[in-house]
């Protein structure tokens, strides 16, 4: 499971600011700010350095493949639950959500009847993968929001419950674009002229999108003062 939204929001601010510090010798360290904007300051630790102001923006706007989409944290949780109170352990399970799923989430009678499902069916030791068919035979409401659960079981191992997301990741710099356009929309031109945007890519941005967003000339239409994009742990600049 991911970080809340405001603990996620402070570390990629870290690594912008440790990115920032390596490329112009500052000292600058990332707080989270109560006001709104901006999700977090930039201060200087010695005070030689002007305090910057940056607000935080994720992508893609599709919330149905969001690593933070709050229905698959719901239904992890739920799903966790009732595999604990059926006494399954040295477990990890990984479920593939369908859309319908994502977008409306799941009941709890549901977590639980597909908890009775891998608890019998799960093995002594090894692997096992229930596919959508089989679901289907065991319920055919479960085969409306769950296309398939794996699970591994050893005794090193203890209960966890992930979620599987897979997606097409365009070649362009859509997405990007589509983070600024959200956070113009929300604060206007003036706000954004002296702030700092992150965008959190989680693991959806690499750097063919980057390449591409910056061939595009996207860059030079951005009202922001500046702009980076943080993917798999990394900050990059895109602006200036």
């Amino acid at each position: 499971m991911g970080l809340p939204e405001t603990e996620r929001e402070i570390s990629v601010c870290k690594l912008v600011a440790e990115a920032i510090n390596l490329s112009e010798g500052t000292d600058y360290r990332a707080h989270a700010c109560k006001l709104d904007p901006p999700d977090a300051m930039l201060v200087s630790v010695s005070g030689r350095y002007a305090t910057r102001q940056a607000e935080v923006v994720s992508t893609p706007q599709d919330f149905t493949i969001r690593p933070d989409n709050k229905n698959v944290r719901r239904s992890e949780r739920e799903l966790s639950s009732a595999l604990e109170q059926l006494g399954v352990s040295h477990c990890q399970v990984t479920v593939n959500w369908t859309e319908f799923a994502k977008r409306y989430g799941t009941e709890n009678r549901h977590s639980k009847r597909l908890a009775e499902i891998i608890a019998q069916e799960i093995p002594a030791n090894g692997y096992l993968c229930i596919g959508g068919n089989e679901l289907y035979d065991y319920s055919p409401q479960l085969s409306e929001i769950v296309n398939y659960v794996s699970m591994y079981r050893f005794d090193f191992l203890t209960l966890a419950v992930h979620s599987t997301c897979s997606c097409w990741i365009p070649r362009d710099g859509r997405w990007i674009e589509d983070a600024l356009e959200k956070k113009l929309q929300r604060y206007g031109s003036r706000a954004a002229s002296g702030m700092i945007l992150v965008i959190d890519g989680f693991w959806h941005l690499d750097g063919e999108q980057m390449d591409a967003f910056r061939a595009s000339k996207g860059a030079e239409k951005i009202l922001f003062g500046e702009v980076w994009a943080v993917s798999m742990g990394k900050a990059h600049r895109l602006k200036p």
